[in-house]
């Protein structure tokens, strides 16, 4: 049997998978979704290339706005739909 090179804390594989709680049962999964009025406004920003809603280290969601290029100034709201933005990225988004 081959042996697989450990690669600390990033092999996930090494491990049972741990079932993780995302949600607010309070809120349900509306917290999750933005309207489409919203997301269409949000994606006809130049620069934006994807937005969606995550829950942070903090257990607040924010809206994830996706910018390929952070080079690029990025006129983004600092909260829509009542919640905080953030700006992530750095590289294009490709299908694999």
């Amino acid at each position: 049997m081959a042996s697989r090179k450990s690669l600390g804390s990033l092999d996930f594989l090494a491990q049972d998978p741990v079932r993780v709680q995302t949600e607010d049962p309070a809120r349900g999964d509306e917290g999750d979704v933005l309207p489409a009025e919203t997301i269409d406004a949000l994606m006809r920003i130049p620069g934006v290339d994807g937005v969606w809603v995550e829950v942070n280290a903090k257990g607040q969601r924010e809206v994830v706005i996706y910018v390929a290029d952070l080079k690029q100034k990025v006129a983004v709201p600092p909260v829509v739909a009542g919640m905080p933005t953030r700006i992530i990225g750095g590289e294009p988004i490709r299908a694999l």
